[in-house]
């Protein structure tokens, strides 16, 4: 169908010229697109790694500043606060 359209637009002349032009643009279009999904996932992937990194420094430093790496901790805590076994 697009064939024939194109036939009776450009003409049985012309038509080998046109259909190596559109052929070309064509390349030209598909290569533009794979290069921009491929920069896309590179820049998806940056991000999840940047995000990954700074869950994993929250998470250190949670492990840092956690209530079991404290020798005070018992002592700090509210004397209704503390387990006993009586």
């Amino acid at each position: 169908m697009i064939a024939t359209i194109a036939l009776l637009v450009v003409g049985p002349d012309r038509l080998p010229a046109f259909a190596q032009q559109a052929g070309k643009w064509l390349g030209k279009f598909r290569r533009l697109i794979n290069n921009l999904q491929r920069e896309l996932k590179q820049e998806l992937l940056i991000d999840e790694s940047k995000a990954f990194k700074q869950q994993l420094g929250d998470l250190d430093d949670l492990m840092k500043n956690a209530p079991d790496r404290d020798p005070d901790f018992l002592s700090k805590l509210d004397p209704a606060d503390k387990k006993t076994d009586h």
